[in-house]
């Protein structure tokens, strides 16, 4: 964990007040995690490896020579489905750590901002910096030895930046029906150490900027 102020020509000035000071940044840890969100892509592909094993398991006992088996068995098609299997199985776990090595965390004395630039071979795959008023402080135990996560805002408070600061609706679009629209849950700083200090840091900012009630759209 660190902990600084912003210095003159900082790269965080364009998105910051005058006068608004950096108290802490960070970055997630990328380890996998089963409480992650990567996890049900690895269950998925596990599912389908074990349909393959069973498939040739009765194939092979089934077979005795059979023409009819061997004239309709198509290693080929097998070997597609493992393929897709193994990747459908990675994808999760490489997608979300990819995602996490993009990510920093900052925490100022009004806000928390939670930047977005994953890259994939030096390729940035997309760009977002979104932005949180802190106004209730929690810590979540991870399952990851020496990292926590402090929560401290809800999703429905979300601000993005595009050329300035704006306020993003949780339904995500105009004219989404109820029945589309983003579930409001809670959002904070992923995977981190020293997460009993930062968590006092964010509530003194908490107690600072008097914040109402997180719970509404």
């Amino acid at each position: 964990m660190s902990q600084n102020t912003r210095s003159a020509g900082s790269e965080w000035d364009r998105y910051l007040a005058p006068d608004e000071q950096i108290l802490w940044q960070g970055r997630p840890a990328p380890g996998i995690s089963w409480r992650g969100g990567e996890m049900g892509t690895v269950l998925l592909g596990g599912f389908i490896l074990a349909f393959l094993a069973f498939f040739f398991l009765d194939v092979w006992l089934s077979s005795d020579d059979s023409p009819v088996v061997e004239d309709d068995f198509s290693p080929w098609g097998i070997l597609v489905w493992l393929v897709l299997a193994v990747v459908l199985a990675l994808s999760g776990p490489l997608g979300m750590r990819m995602v996490r090595r993009g990510t920093w965390y900052t925490l100022t004395d009004r806000r928390a901002i939670i930047a977005h630039w994953p890259t994939v071979f030096g390729i940035t795959v997309y760009r977002g910096l979104d932005s949180y008023p802190v106004s209730d402080v929690e810590i979540i135990r991870s399952d990851l030895r020496g990292f926590d996560t402090v929560n401290f805002a809800w999703l429905s408070q979300r601000q993005t930046f595009d050329e300035g600061w704006r306020r993003v609706p949780l339904n995500g679009r105009a004219g989404t029906t109820g029945a589309e629209r983003i579930r409001n849950h809670r959002v904070g700083f992923e995977r981190i150490t020293g997460a009993e200090r930062l968590a006092e840091l964010c509530r003194a900012v908490q107690a600072a900027s008097r914040s109402p009630d997180p719970g509404g759209a």
